[in-house]
């Protein structure tokens, strides 16, 4: 259903996003696990207990990930992974989060030096590079 939702909001706002072929797609999400450590195909990886995350509780946190994003592009994706989108900015992922009802979602580079989630116990939970910026708000 949320597949749904993202597919829709990016319609009708007129972002300019891709959904990564399949294998885009693996070849993401094993980058992923390589270099942060996280497997995002499971269920809530940040649940899963780990040194390597931080997570802190914020209502707002669907409007700020794209502040982190900013003008680098950035992967999207919902628990699974199972379609992956490219958008061009953070300023795209606002727009299509702004149209979309509330869901748990995931961000990262395409080079994975760091993963944003905002869960749906209003919680940011980052890893790696974002591990800073997450800790500070």
């Amino acid at each position: 259903m949320n597949f749904d939702h993202i597919c829709s909001a990016i319609a009708s706002t007129g972002v300019q996003a891709a959904v990564l072929s399949e294998a885009e797609r693996r070849s993401a999400v094993i980058r992923v696990l390589e270099r942060l450590g996280v497997d995002v195909t499971g269920r809530a990886p940040w649940d899963r207990a780990s040194s390597s995350s931080e997570g802190r509780h914020r209502p707002d946190g669907w409007e700020l990930i794209p502040k982190y994003v900013g003008m680098s592009r950035c992967l999207m994706f919902l628990e699974g992974a199972g379609s992956i989108w490219k958008l061009a900015c953070g300023v795209d992922l606002l727009r299509v989060l702004e149209d979309c009802p509330p869901f748990e979602f995931y961000v990262c580079d395409e080079e994975a030096s760091y993963l944003l989630c905002c869960n749906h116990h209003d919680f940011i939970v980052g890893w790696g590079a974002a591990l800073p910026w997450v800790a500070r708000c």
